[in-house]
């Protein structure tokens, strides 16, 4: 299975992993079906420094970052879900303390809570305010030295076995905006007026207790209103939100990859095909874990990442859903048994819906945030703060370039069907065509990740442009890999000038067979998209010996090509027929060996896969921008359709999805085009081209299905993807039976692997 590699791994996770494959999944199922809170479990999680992990080292504790912190979550929770509650309500008040209190404070709870001494809880949430915090009605009045605090606090996990609760109270009642007047109090057990109620029986989530707290009349020293101040405790509990946000995405995860590896255990064994549903599981698997340590990052950076932790727990926790119940149904009847983890999955994952903002409510948060910053950062919903200022620039450059001179045209250049020309010389002037070239042959030598990054600005602007330079990228990759000095010399070079441009095709009837020294080619290749304006073709020919690669100029004797083909989509790049008659070729324009032509076949087709995948985000991003756009301007009702709840929903899901398609698709280029991951962010990007460009159209109304719009084109375009350069049916299915057949063999212990 695929993960998010990080390069430095702290040595806790293979203690938590150890103790959940030793400890933890034996006891799993008993504990969860007894409902009976697991105390040793949370006893060896205490030993292994757990309730510590966010408090600093200068306190006793671990003093993890948001990442590790996250990784440590998700692994738990790949062997009992609830085991994360334990630690997760504890952290949040923690950081609470220890970002918002004062220093005695700190000195008196940290310590405490890093020993696993104080068991921390959070009381927000109430029988009539859930994810409206601003809605509670809990009072704490001042009377001397304390406070007096009455209310009812509901969902509180750790209320029956924690001891120490953050809980928000309202100390001034009139206060306008009601915000203003919360508080948030440092409650322990002990004292006086704060009784457990019950413990509420739940779906799933079992073995840790969620109990209702009632407070009547209940005495709390002064001492401990955190920070010392009133009126700042709703600060201080949506400050840490973020990272109860990343946490919830965290154990999705972790659940999500349960289930996953239930599914393929389970297909492992069975001799028929494995469904192509597997390929949707692993796919929204690495989606949502990307996303995750995503968020994670930049908070650990201490970059402004509430967006984006909400992106991350909406997307991953809908990912461990859909895969729970996808696991259910390829197990069949079993996946029902109550002796089988499936159904535990299937009744945890509806809790991360839920948990820190129902997802409809954060839908919402995320289309607000949407609204008021984006454009705030290069590359719209993907931070840029940490890349290279080179790989910043280079991406700044060719941005500037689609909305000056793309922009403006792509149009017009699409009515009228018309190729490029005049945008394809200004790349080539600014060094695109080279960009994957080797700097030895005239190219840039850019590492892929930012070819990529490329691609996507351009498509933002004109896909059929972006199809034109990821076509000819794929030809440069694999000539730069399997060519020979002289062929790098004759074609590599004038292509990284833009004098030649070239492309490539796979499949057909083109046969060669040996003439001479050199070959001679029969045959025909499907439509070749702007084969009418390249200097020559990438083609693989079947011959005696296997396969044969050749590099076939256009003006060769014996190519013909046929009339452009009229598309739905990518119009200008006018795709042809080609056929061989009689097509003799010398054995310098062998590309590799004979009898291995498969080789550089696919490195043209990795780059390929990539480049589609990036152009497919580019497309989404620009049917994004039109969309939120439009409906900040377009008004319904006396107001802005980006203020309707319905829009708001699919904006939300617009973003997270194109933000999931670009980290899947630069994921593949980090790991070094690696055969998996590219099938990965080729399906699910080309997909959330298709959804995207039609949820814009949808935003659009009548508007968006007239061609003064272009929404209508992007939607056009996006079909183009579903099935260039290969189709997402034949993807799913060769990613399927490829993830059995890795499951099948020998594992081999990795470190960097969560």
């Amino acid at each position: 299975m695929l993960y998010y590699r990080v390069s430095v791994v702290h040595p806790l996770i293979g203690r938590v992993r150890d103790f959940v494959e030793r400890e933890v999944r034996p006891s799993a199922a008993a504990l969860e079906h007894a409902d009976r809170y697991p105390h040793e479990l949370v006893a060896r999680m205490r030993d292994l420094g757990l309730f510590g992990a966010l408090v600093p080292t200068a306190y006793g504790g671990l003093g993890l970052d948001v990442t590790t912190y996250a990784r440590v979550v998700e692994t738990l929770c790949r062997g009992f879900m609830s085991l994360a509650g334990v630690i997760n309500s504890h952290a949040m008040a923690a950081l609470i303390v220890l970002h918002h209190g004062t220093e005695e404070q700190r000195r008196r709870f940290l310590p405490r809570f890093a020993r696993g001494e104080a068991r921390g809880g959070l009381c927000l949430t109430e029988p009539h305010a859930g994810s409206d915090v601003q809605a509670i009605r809990t009072v704490a009045r001042r009377s001397g030295s304390q406070y007096v605090i009455s209310g009812t606090k509901m969902f509180v996990t750790n209320g029956r076995e924690g001891n120490t609760f953050a809980l928000l109270a309202l100390t001034d009642p009139t206060a306008e905006p009601r915000h203003r007047g919360m508080s948030c109090f440092v409650v322990e057990k002990g004292h006086p007026g704060l009784r457990v109620v019950k413990s509420l029986a739940k779906l799933g989530y079992k073995g840790v207790d969620t109990a209702e707290l009632l407070f009547e009349d209940c005495l709390v020293p002064a001492a401990n209103l955190v920070g010392g101040v009133e009126g700042h405790g709703f600060k201080h509990v949506m400050s840490g939100l973020e990272t109860g946000r990343i946490n919830i995405a965290a154990r999705a995860v972790g659940v999500a990859q349960a289930a996953y590896d239930d599914t393929l255990a389970h297909l492992a064994g069975a001799p028929a095909e494995p469904p192509p549903a597997l390929a949707d599981m692993a796919t929204r698997l690495d989606a949502a874990r990307l996303l995750t340590y995503w968020a994670a990052a930049m908070k650990d950076r201490a970059e402004r990442c509430d967006l984006e932790a909400g992106m991350a727990k909406l997307f991953a926790s809908e990912t461990a859903q859909e895969l729970a119940v996808t696991a259910l149904s390829l197990h069949g009847p079993a996946g029902t048994r109550a002796d089988r983890a499936v159904e535990r999955h299937y009744r945890d994952t509806p809790l991360m819906l839920i948990g820190e903002g129902t997802n409809e409510i954060q839908r919402t948060l995320i289309a607000r945030q949407l609204a008021e910053r984006y454009g705030e950062r290069l590359g719209a919903l993907t931070s840029r703060e940490g890349e290279a200022l080179e790989r910043r620039q280079m991406v700044l450059a060719v941005r500037q370039v689609v909305d000056k001179d793309v922009a403006p045209v792509c149009q017009e250049l699409d009515r009228a069907g018309a190729y490029p020309a005049e945008l394809v010389g200004a790349l080539a002037d600014l060094g695109v065509l080279g960009a994957v070239i080797p700097q030895d042959w005239g190219g840039l030598g850019l590492d892929v990740r930012t070819y990529a990054m490329l691609v996507e600005e351009l498509a933002r602007g004109s896909a059929a442009l972006a199809t034109v330079v990821a076509r000819h990228a794929a030809v440069a990759h694999a000539l730069a890999r399997f060519g020979t000095d002289e062929q790098k010399h004759r074609i590599l070079a004038p292509m990284a000038s833009g004098a030649a441009l070239w492309t490539w095709e796979r499949g057909g009837t083109v046969a060669a067979a040996r003439d001479g020294d050199g070959w001679r080619l029969e045959g025909a290749a499907p439509p070749t998209d702007n084969a009418t304006r390249v200097a020559g073709f990438l083609v693989e020919a079947r011959a005696e010996s296997g396969s044969v690669t050749l590099l076939v100029g256009r003006d060769t004797p014996g190519v013909r090509l046929g009339e452009p083909v009229a598309t739905l989509g990518l119009r200008g790049v006018d795709p042809c027929a080609v056929a061989f008659a009689c097509a003799r070729l010398a054995a310098r324009d062998v590309l590799g060996s004979p009898g291995r032509g498969d080789e550089p076949i696919a490195a043209a087709l990795a780059l390929a896969r990539l480049g589609a995948a990036a152009t497919a985000v580019g497309v989404a991003q620009a049917a994004f921008e039109a969309a939120l756009r439009y409906s900040q301007q377009r008004t319904a009702f006396g107001k802005p359709i980006a203020q309707h709840q319905a829009i708001q929903l699919k904006l939300a899901d617009m973003a997270t999805r194109i933000t999931a398609a670009r980290l899947l698709a630069e994921a593949a280029a980090e790991h070094g085009l690696d055969a998996d991951r590219l099938r990965m962010a080729k399906i699910y990007a080309s997909d959330t081209a298709y959804d995207v460009t039609l949820e814009s159209m949808r935003i659009h109304g009548g508007y968006g299905y007239t061609a003064e719009f272009p929404v209508e084109r992007y939607y056009r375009d996006a079909a183009h993807l579903l099935v260039t350069p290969t189709g997402n049916d034949a993807e799913r299915r060769a990613l399927a039976a490829e993830l059995v057949r890795a499951s099948r063999r020998p594992a081999v212990a990795d470190p960097a692997w969560p």
